[in-house]
């Protein structure tokens, strides 16, 4: 692609927790950024471009002249499954339509997960495997690249929070079961989305990556990891599935009558009892990881604290 400072670059869901650290990844490499947003933004080096995934005439103006499409938006957690495919199917389909349509179709990288490996385990895996597949029908004509992080986490994320407020209890929770996770912290993904921006190869498969551990991690490893961040030697909880299944299927409750989403849900339930969420294959092109585990969680951790969301105020070199 051309350098970095003639390089258009669109970007959906930049606002979200995983958009932010991608913008300041482009914005700090130089690129010309312009980022979809429903609200109002202000910023000396994003052109921000109001609007929604279902509104075409935003997403013209989003990609006209783009050389890249970086497509992030997207639901992890709905009120039912057809807003999942709304969201994260129905959009990556509206907005791949109107790039494969231009004279010089921008490469297009779609940020997928890799629950998109199992879509029989939830509604939401299942609308990323859609969303994929939604692509690969623009192809060739549209240069395409799926990306497909494990559990990501980093400062920002509220989601992750949960547990490590669990941990500050002295508790951790993980299935009776035993399997394994690959995790990756944001600041890597958002590098990694960079790579694959700039590689000069198209891969023809989705792209799993993580931080470098190979195999993955337990979750004994994870819950050490989490407590020794915390400050805390957390009691792990092992629940057989039928409790877990309970406790999702009140999340699920909960969320009917508040009508409202919620990530602790009956089908994330059954993600959360599958084995294997390690990822596999040669990784992203030229992407190499900076964050392992412990840096990664007292980074998080760090971040948390100095807004008063946990009350952990470890001194520890970051430098990752």
């Amino acid at each position: 692609m051309e350098p970095a400072a003639r390089t258009v670059v669109a970007v959906t869901g930049a606002t979200g927790f995983v958009g932010q650290w991608i913008l300041r990844h482009l914005t700090e490499a130089g690129y010309q950024v312009r980022a979809l947003t429903r609200r109002a933004q202000s910023s000396e080096t994003v052109t921000w471009i109001p609007g929604s995934l279902e509104d075409e005439a935003a997403l013209e103006t989003l990609i006209e002249g783009a050389d890249a499409v970086i497509h992030c938006a997207g639901a992890i957690k709905a009120r039912s499954r057809d807003e999942f495919f709304d969201i994260n199917a129905g959009g990556t389909r509206r907005l791949a339509g109107l790039a494969s349509a231009k004279v010089k179709p921008p490469r297009f990288i779609l940020l997928s997960s890799i629950a998109a490996r199992e879509p029989q385990l939830s509604s939401y895996a299942a609308s990323k495997r859609a969303a994929e597949q939604v692509l690969r029908a623009f192809t060739p004509r549209l240069p395409v690249v799926i990306l497909r992080p494990p559990a990501v986490y980093g400062p920002g994320d509220m989601e992750t929070l949960r547990i490590f407020k669990l941990v500050e209890q002295g508790l951790f929770i993980a299935p009776l079961s035993e399997g394994k996770v690959s995790l990756i912290h944001a600041d890597d993904l958002a590098r990694a989305v960079v790579r694959a921006l700039q590689a000069g190869d198209i891969p023809a498969a989705p792209v799993e990556f993580d931080d470098g551990k190979p195999g993955g991690y337990t979750w004994p490893e994870i819950a050490q990891t989490a407590g020794a961040a915390v400050g805390k030697t957390p009691r792990i909880v092992r629940l057989p599935g039928f409790a877990l299944y309970m406790i999702g299927a009140l999340g699920s409750l909960a969320s009917v009558l508040t009508r409202s989403p919620s990530v602790v849900s009956f089908e994330k339930m059954r993600e959360f009892l599958h084995p294997d969420w390690v990822a596999a294959g040669a990784g992203a092109e030229g992407f190499k990881p900076l964050w392992d585990i412990e840096k990664g969680f007292t980074d998080a951790v760090k971040w948390y604290a100095s807004r008063g969301l946990l009350k952990s105020n470890r001194e520890v070199d970051l430098s990752p």
